[in-house]
């Protein structure tokens, strides 16, 4: 009994656990719809006002499928607010999805077009939802047929029609695609160079309207066949149909009519000459004239005189000649003609070298191979004149207040003459006896000298004796190098390059050749046989005569050493007020620079065989010449300045004042053959 009521107690907690979870299934609230959203939390005004024209706010709500219908036909509205009064709705769904339709296709149109292919469209509303839907097949089809014309005009031209501002008054779609494919239609068939000329003329940009159009095409008419069979007439309507109106375009052919008889205007011509390797001169020439062909040209060569015919009707024309002539140097005038006789001319000189060819110091060869040496009378009046005449002298200022030394600039001048006869009257009472004339030996020259220089004093610069090594070294050889000529012995003084305490080129030293070479020093007291000097066993510095000397100071050491030729370094200053003061023929240094107007610090180094390539051979053997005592060194200084002359002189100079550039260069292999590498091959020219 106990167990029969225990069970039923059970069943009735079931069957109330089952009421309650009824109940409460009965009493929850139906989940929102989720395809229905508020529209006044979530649509836009305009789409608000789709919905509300398409009836879809009636029950407040908006569901997925209404919201697809807005979405299409929001694009279109948005270039056309009244397509609602345009356009009857009466199925939504079919009328968004021709929206959609319109929309697309105003995407393949220029976006300035797009208002007015719209009033095309809509140009007969209010439509029926049948009859826009047929409307909308139709344009669809017009436009395509419009790109396709449209498409193929020129960017000028499209861009006019797209600023046009009278489309209005085109009737319908139908008369804009006539005028388009009419306006495609005249271009097609002319040459691609008339269709740019033409879409490059005044005022298209500006706006190409549809009566504008139909003037051009009528113009276009009367002058297509001068066009298509006229070559000069192209040819000017290329160059001039930029200063007409395009509507003018039927007045250009009379004009060039005009222009053609009246014509006094010469050509116009530029090219260029270039000397090739087989030894021909090749011309390459463009003419142009303003209306009548170019019909001769003339080409005079050292007063020989080629003409040549150009069988053309173009108004520019292109010519390649060559005339095979010798190598040398030519005086070449041009002139061209056209059709009427009118000329126009240059004239200019040209070097027709070979692209390499050896120098010559003997006056063979042709004329542009000799290099013209200094003869021995020349070398002596040089140094007579720079024992007389100093032009710069730089001298220690003393200013306790600055903590360094500031060197000053004179022009010594005449003083130098002086400075000159008194070490000749001491150098006789120098040594404890007299010296015989024929007892001299450049022993005592050198060492008179040395001592000399370092001690002499005078009344404004205080003494000969700077403390730059490179000026020290210069008066020292002008004194030496004048003595052994009146004494007449077998010396020479010629500076070297050194390298003290560092690795970098900073002294100058005075190496005489003799029997018993002797270097010198520059800036100070000194004298030593060669090789048994104190570079030999310095550590710290070295000289050229060292195998320690860097290959990369070849050149430096050939430039110092040439001063053994030239007594002052042929700077502006020196040029001016010696060289050119005494009548001496010697080529600038580079760069050109005025050392009386320079801070003076130091013993500047110039550049002159900046286009020479040396062969490091030849520097070695000049330094076994200078290790030798051999004089027939300054044989090689005066070969190196005679090839630094021609250089200078076929086109080096233009480094100096013109372009500030020459590609020409000169080679010097080890056995000491200079060759000439003439890189310059080629000259432009024109008429004006």
């Amino acid at each position: 009994m106990r167990k029969m009521d225990t069970n039923l107690k059970k069943v009735a907690l079931i069957l109330i656990l089952i009421y309650i979870i009824g109940l409460l299934l009965v009493l929850r609230p139906p989940p929102a719809r989720q395809e229905e959203v508020k529209t006044q939390k979530v649509l836009p005004d305009d789409e608000m006002f789709i919905a509300e024209k398409l009836g879809f706010l009636k029950d407040g709500r908006i569901d997925q499928r209404e919201e697809k219908i807005i979405k299409k036909i929001l694009p279109l509205y948005n270039y056309r607010k009244s397509l609602f009064d345009d356009v009857n709705v009466t199925n939504p769904e079919k009328f968004a999805n021709l929206c959609s339709e319109v929309y697309g296709t105003l995407q393949t149109i220029p976006l300035l077009l797009r208002d007015d292919m719209l009033r095309f469209l809509f140009a007969e509303s209010p439509y029926t939802l049948e009859e826009f839907s047929r409307r909308v097949a139709m344009f669809n089809l017009k436009v395509r047929e419009f790109m396709g014309f449209y498409s193929g005009l020129p960017s000028n031209i499209k861009y006019g029609i797209e600023n046009s501002k009278e489309i209005y008054k085109v009737r319908d779609l139908d008369e804009y695609i006539y005028l388009v494919s009419e306006l495609r239609n005249s271009l097609a068939g002319l040459p691609p160079e008339i269709i740019e000329a033409i879409d490059g003329m005044k005022n298209i940009t500006d706006g190409f309207e549809p009566r504008e159009i139909n003037v051009f095409l009528r113009g276009l008419y009367t002058i297509r066949e001068a066009l298509m069979t006229n070559v000069t007439f192209d040819d000017w309507f290329i160059m001039n149909s930029e200063h007409f109106r395009i509507t003018d375009i039927a007045s250009t052919f009379s004009e060039f009519v005009k222009e053609q008889r009246t014509d006094r205007t010469p050509p116009a011509f530029k090219g260029d000459v270039r000397s090739l390797p087989n030894g021909t001169l090749q011309f390459e020439i463009t003419a142009t004239d303003n209306a009548n062909p170019p019909r001769k040209i003339v080409i005079t060569l050292n007063g020989e005189r080629n003409e040549f015919y150009l069988h053309t009707e173009h108004l520019k024309e292109f010519r390649l000649i060559r005339v095979s002539r010798g190598w040398g140097e030519y005086n070449i005038s041009i002139k061209v003609y056209d059709a009427r006789g009118n000329a126009a001319g240059t004239a200019f000189r040209f070097l027709h070298y070979p692209e390499v060819f050896r120098i010559s110091f003997n006056n063979s060869g042709y004329p542009f191979q000799r290099a013209r040496l200094y003869t021995r009378q020349e070398i002596r009046f040089m140094w007579i004149k720079a024992s007389e005449y100093k032009p710069l002298q730089v001298y220690q200022e003393l200013y306790p207040d600055l903590g360094f030394t500031r060197y000053g600039k004179i022009n010594l001048g005449s003083f130098m003459g002086f400075v000159y006869e008194d070490a000749r009257r001491k150098f006789f009472t120098f040594y404890k006896k007299p010296l015989p004339f024929y007892s001299i030996t450049p022993l005592h020259v050198v060492y008179f000298v040395n001592y000399y220089v370092h001690s002499y004093s005078t009344p404004i610069i205080g003494t000969l004796h700077s403390g730059i090594c490179g000026y020290d070294a210069e008066t020292q050889a002008v004194l030496m190098n004048r003595f052994f000529m009146d004494f007449n012995l077998n010396a020479w003084a010629v500076p070297v390059p050194a390298s003290l305490r560092s690795k970098a080129l900073n002294h100058i030293e005075l190496v005489v050749l003799w029997r018993a070479p002797l270097l010198v020093g520059s800036n100070y007291r000194g004298v030593y046989l060669l090789g048994k000097d104190p570079y030999v066993t310095s550590n710290v510095s070295y000289y050229p005569f060292s195998p320690r000397w860097p290959r990369k100071y070849a050149t430096a050491t050939v430039e110092i050493m040439r001063l053994g030729l030239l007594p002052y370094r042929p700077e502006e200053w020196t040029m001016k007020h010696f060289y050119e003061k005494f009548n001496i023929s010697v080529i600038p240094d580079y760069p050109l620079k005025n050392l009386m107007n320079e801070f003076i610090s130091g013993y500047e180094f110039f550049s002159p065989y900046i286009a020479f390539r040396f062969d490091y051979a030849y520097v070695q053997h000049l330094l076994n010449m200078a290790r030798k005592g051999d004089l027939r060194l300054l044989d090689e200084f005066n070969r190196l300045e005679a090839a630094r002359a021609l250089w200078y002189r076929i086109d080096g100079h233009n480094m100096y004042y013109i372009t500030g550039y020459s590609p020409d260069y000169i080679v010097v292999d080890g056995k000491g053959r200079f060759y000439y590498h003439r890189m310059r091959r080629s000259k432009m020219f024109s008429s004006g």
